[in-house]
């Protein structure tokens, strides 16, 4: 095979020119050379050594170095990718070593054969599903399994988030690895709040999920002394109580209180006989937190400050407004509220976002 023997600073600029020109040879990669050169595979259509747009640089025969497919798409029949054209999936989802797609309804009945070749480029994943909507009371995918290893099609998986695996499973639980940016910013507000008090602290994870928010404070030194979390979810109520014994199992500290139950969110302060005694409240059921906020404010402590971290989905047009909405129910409550913001985290949709909360006060 022909190569083009360039300096190594030049790599890009000639790599574009044949790509450009359609003078690279397909599925064949660059070699690195003696004397901080670089060989650029070319096809058969390059002009040869003697031809000016080679600005004097050689070229020269060598064996080609053969690169992998680049993307999963080349590992299907060339028929096959004609015929599903434009509706070619060009996003995925993974989760642990499960891959989700949403494939159109034109290219639903070559499933199986996408699947396959997107087992054959990552071989990491070892389940892939179609994702065909949400279903049930509880929202999760309606995940259709289309290709496995080892005909291995169980939707349980693990996912490792700041060093701590998490259980999960997204056929039967909700799950978001894109909200892990805000789980360290739990840890961060925990530690704030551990400070003020001089001590660990009381929390609460009243829709926990399978516990991802949790993971990262059961595991911190002396941050927690006791811990309050359920799902109303049975799937995600057993995963977490499996979770929690293992972020637990990586803490040096011992709870002085845990309870971990299968329960409605607002059932909690009936559970906890009003005793207002959590420091730390996370409110996450996006679509009903705001909701929900009045029944759980008696959770929290008196005579010290306490927090809140919630998110919910709002219309675009009333984030201004909602400060000044959390804030009244606080103070309806018996509250001061010492400090609170409202920002966007992501847009939802053309007209809601996806919106954090985080309040700081004081019950009397």
């Amino acid at each position: 095979m022909r190569h083009l023997r360039v300096p190594s600073a030049e790599t890009q600029h000639w790599l574009e020119l044949c790509r450009t020109q359609n003078w690279l040879q397909k599925g064949a990669g660059v070699l690195s050379l003696e004397g901080g050169l670089k060989g650029i595979p070319l096809s058969e259509t390059a002009p040869p050594e003697s031809d000016q747009c080679w600005s004097n640089n050689s070229i020269f025969s060598a064996q080609g170095l053969t690169k992998g497919p680049e993307h999963w798409s080349e590992h299907l029949d060339q028929k096959l990718l004609q015929d599903i054209g434009e509706e070619l999936p060009n996003s995925y989802e993974i989760q642990g070593d499960i891959l989700i797609v949403k494939l159109e309804q034109q290219t639903r009945q070559y499933g199986n054969q996408i699947a396959e070749a997107m087992l054959k480029q990552l071989p990491s994943v070892r389940l892939v599903c179609a994702d065909n909507g949400v279903i049930g009371e509880f929202r999760v995918r309606d995940l259709e399994p289309l290709a496995s290893r080892n005909e291995d099609i169980s939707t349980i998986t693990q996912i490792k988030e700041n060093g701590v695996l998490i259980s999960t499973d997204p056929a039967k639980v909700y799950f978001s690895a894109r909200l892990s940016k805000e789980r360290e910013d739990n840890l961060s507000v925990a530690k704030k709040l551990r400070k003020q008090l001089s001590r660990p602290l009381r929390i609460c994870d009243p829709y926990a999920g399978v516990g991802p928010s949790l993971a990262s404070l059961l595991t911190e030194d002396n941050l927690v002394s006791e811990c309050y979390a359920g799902d109303l979810n049975p799937a995600s109520f057993e995963l977490l109580k499996g979770n929690i014994e293992h972020f637990i199992s990586k803490s040096p500290n011992i709870l002085n209180e845990l309870e971990i139950k299968n329960i409605d969110a607002r059932k909690w302060k009936d559970e906890l006989g009003n005793e207002h005694k959590i420091d730390y409240l996370l409110v996450n059921l996006p679509h009903h937190s705001i909701e929900h906020l009045p029944e759980l404010l008696p959770l929290l402590s008196t005579e010290h400050s306490t927090v809140i971290r919630g998110w919910a989905i709002i219309d675009r047009d009333s984030l201004a407004l909602q400060e000044g909405n959390i804030t009244s129910m606080i103070e309806l409550a018996g509250g001061n509220v010492e400090y609170i913001s409202c920002s966007e985290v992501k847009g939802f949709s053309s007209s809601k976002i996806f919106m954090r909360f985080e309040s700081w006060q004081t019950f009397s």
